[in-house]
């Protein structure tokens, strides 16, 4: 039978220890952990803050924060991130055009009636170009919607008429060929 050595575990064969740290290296304290403030530091690592115990320095200057600005306050704007002039702050949807629901509503009543088409056509191009000016109005949705419905049934109805008085010359054309 071969002997075995004497092997414990977390031991290298030949005595080093997998987990030690290797010469020379000054890692953090065991006291103190990654991070932790050393008895030299004060915990609030290096802000104007006094320590614990201690009175607060009024009347001193403020840190410098960068670029030769002190930081505003909290709730306070920052710097350079106001709204442009004549936009909408941030996060808020554009409103409808007053007209949009009433072109809509003809551009619906268009697809069963002829006028009613034009009318939608007319009065949501009126409201694109109000748009295109500038108003503060959102182009889409409804106004959208109502516009494109005006259009196309407004173009729907032209051919359905052209080709019903079409029908009638070539009817009375007919008609009056025979008699």
């Amino acid at each position: 039978m071969s002997e075995q050595p004497d092997f414990r575990p977390g031991e290298q064969p030949g005595g080093a220890d997998p987990y030690s740290q290797p010469s020379g290296y000054e890692g953090p304290s065991q006291s103190t952990g990654y991070g932790a403030p050393t008895g030299q530091q004060s915990p609030n690592f290096g802000y104007a803050q006094p320590d614990y115990g201690q009175a607060p320095n009024y009347g001193q200057q403020a840190p410098n924060y960068g670029y030769g600005q002190p930081q505003p306050g909290y709730g306070q704007p920052q710097p350079g991130y106001g709204m442009q002039p004549y936009q909408q702050p941030y996060g808020y949807a554009k409103m409808d055009h007053p007209q949009s629901q009433m072109v809509f509503i003809l551009g619906i009543v268009g697809i069963f009636t002829s006028i009613t088409s034009f009318v939608a056509w007319y009065m949501g191009a009126q409201a694109k170009k109000e748009i295109e000016a500038g108003a503060p109005y959102e182009w889409g949705g409804q106004l959208k919607t109502g516009y494109t419905l005006g259009k196309v049934f407004s173009i729907i109805w032209i051919v359905m008429w052209s080709l019903i008085i079409l029908m009638y010359v070539v009817m009375f054309g007919i008609f009056f060929a025979y008699s």
